[in-house]
């Protein structure tokens, strides 16, 4: 499923490139509640599909406790999902946190995870596609941030301000935040990817003095368009499904405990 022009020349490249299974699950064991959030300040970019392939993969092939955060007013997609799933008598593995930003049990992103790291292995925040003090809040609490969206100039666009925001917010972050961006819905017979990631390296570099190149994630590990993913609002997705999202978060937590197991 993976781009072909980018992959790796040997399976001994590949480990190269991702962590194994068993040092991610150690290492978020001895770190229990490791929080990771997922967006960009814009809306539509693919933020539910990606919170729900990364909460079957760490609990179903990792077998960690996992907490899913919808913090989407607007949309609330991942909450609607799980209601659905479980009137139709789905086994869903990991539990689920709906966080108004507005309203009488609106409280900070910050209180939120306080207690919901202390119960869990991993806390996955669906973002809101607009909400900046959300956004900042979470950037100061989650060591992991993805931002996805499709190789398209209509939903990058917002891939230069959400890293300044998170770059702030990050300054007040304790333990360290990662970003990457990774691309979704990718047709790997065409190189628009490829030119996307060019263009948005050339435009956002001459329009912006203080210009933050956008950290993408290795091409091999940009998302397929898999019908699979489109099904997966009506049809739960299968642990066959879940490889490549597997190998992109191996491919990500391989940067942040090799970097934590240099500083110990």
């Amino acid at each position: 499923m993976s781009n072909w022009r980018h992959k790796p020349d040997s399976e001994k490249e590949l480990r190269r490139l991702i962590a194994p299974i068993q040092a991610i699950v150690k290492w978020v064991k001895t770190r229990r509640g490791f929080v990771i959030g997922v967006g960009i300040l814009k809306g539509g970019t693919g933020k539910s599909t990606t919170v729900l392939y990364l909460a079957l993969y760490f609990s179903l092939v990792l077998g960690l406790d996992v907490v899913v955060v919808d913090t989407d007013d607007n949309s609330q997609s991942i909450a609607r999902w799980y209601a659905m799933h479980k009137r139709m008598g789905d086994k869903i593995p990991f539990k689920l946190v709906v966080h108004p930003s507005t309203g009488p049990d609106a409280i900070s992103l910050k209180k939120r995870l306080r207690p919901l790291r202390e119960k869990h292995d991993v806390v996955i925040v669906d973002l809101g596609g607009g909400d900046k003090e959300t956004f900042i809040d979470l950037c100061a609490q989650a060591r992991l941030l993805l931002m996805p969206s499709a190789p398209s100039g209509w939903e990058t666009d917002r891939i230069q301000a959400t890293l300044q925001t998170a770059a702030s917010a990050a300054i007040l972050n304790q333990e360290g935040l990662s970003v990457y961006n990774f691309f979704t819905r990718c047709d790997f017979t065409s190189t628009l990817a490829e030119e996307e990631r060019e263009a948005m390296a050339e435009d956002l570099s001459d329009e912006d003095e203080d210009f933050v190149p956008p950290p993408f994630l290795d091409p091999y590990f940009d998302i397929s368009k898999a019908p699979h993913h489109g099904r997966s609002w009506n049809v739960m997705p299968k642990r066959g499904d879940l490889e490549e999202w597997g190998l992109l978060v191996r491919h990500a937590m391989k940067g942040i405990i090799e970097e934590e197991d240099e500083v110990a």
